[in-house]
């Protein structure tokens, strides 16, 4: 499987081109609202999977492609902090960009609490991690994480890297409805947030298929706006709308389509602006994937999402 995927769009980066540098759904969390589904290898302990040689050969391919690129980001399918030395791969990626693309590493906050992986992270230009919930409760009930970890060692890391990190630091906070969206629970956020001190505070929604759950988790649009008034100036609510986006037309085949749903369910759309291909081709890749059964489509809401997990 490769490193590389995308470029992916979205409201908050642009467009992200991905890297993923651990195997899939290797995480220290189990979120009740994850895109991908369950956890298979529930962890804590880091390790090396990047073959670092072959990975900056796959960078360097696709960077030569001359793609529109606001931000190259390490997420993926799984928590990326588990792999060691991320400073190694952050510094290649920032090599191979010649310094010119700004690096950005999305995390769930679970290994903050550890020095090293603080100090592996401080090259990255931005982090972006999660703080789903104001309460160990509702950490145990949101997250699932393993059972190393506390929601004491999450506040406590993210206060320690904000001391720390020279870079950005945007803060997203997954709403959901029945979980963590009662209107006290805001003020309890916010006195967590002021702790932090981030650039930025994101509030997200679970727009996408959720495999682990089957009812809607989208809070009210007036509860939204509750904890944007109360979370302050610096709260951004990242919505599903979008702007009309012309994006340059390039060749694309089958395998940078499936590479994408693997990390990140989507429609035709989302594919069609973040990858630059014709409609026609789209469809004919999507077809051929769906008659092999390498991805699903899942209907959530008006929208067709395509996905490599079977519901």
């Amino acid at each position: 499987m490769g490193y590389v995927y995308g470029p992916v769009y979205s409201k908050r980066l642009g467009f992200s081109l991905g890297i993923d540098i651990v195997p899939r759904k290797t995480c220290s969390f189990e979120c009740v609202y994850c895109q991908l589904g369950r956890t298979s290898y529930k962890r804590i302990r880091r390790f090396k999977w990047v073959k670092i040689n072959k990975f900056k050969k796959e960078l360097k391919k696709v960077l030569k492609n001359n793609l529109r690129i606001d931000y190259i980001t390490i997420s993926g399918s799984g928590e990326p902090t588990l792999h060691k030395n991320l400073d190694v791969i952050i510094k290649e990626i920032k090599k191979i960009s010649l310094y010119k693309i700004p690096v950005c590493v999305i995390t769930n906050s679970s290994l903050l609490y550890r020095y090293c992986v603080r100090k592996e992270l401080s090259n990255a230009d931005v982090v972006m991690p999660s703080l789903d919930a104001p309460s160990p409760e509702i950490f145990n009930k949101i997250n699932c994480p393993h059972k190393s970890i506390s929601f004491k060692y999450i506040v406590r890391g993210l206060i320690e890297f904000r001391r720390e990190f020279k870079g950005k630091i945007f803060l997203e906070i997954m709403l959901l409805k029945g979980y963590n969206d009662k209107k006290e629970y805001a003020y309890l956020f916010r006195d967590i947030i002021e702790k932090i001190d981030p650039d930025k505070v994101y509030l997200i929604f679970p727009y996408r298929p959720t495999p682990l759950s089957n009812i809607n988790l989208i809070p009210s649009y007036r509860r939204i706006i509750y904890f944007k008034k109360i979370l302050g100036s610096r709260c951004e609510i990242v919505g599903q709308g979008r702007k009309n986006i012309s994006v340059k037309k390039r060749k694309i085949n089958k395998e940078d389509i499936y590479m994408s749903l693997l990390r990140r369910p989507q429609t035709k759309e989302e594919l069609k602006i973040a990858l630059g291909c014709s409609d026609r081709i789209l469809q004919d890749i999507i077809r051929e994937l769906l008659r092999e059964k390498k991805i699903y489509c899942v209907y959530e809401g008006k929208k067709i999402y395509y996905t490599k997990i079977s519901y």
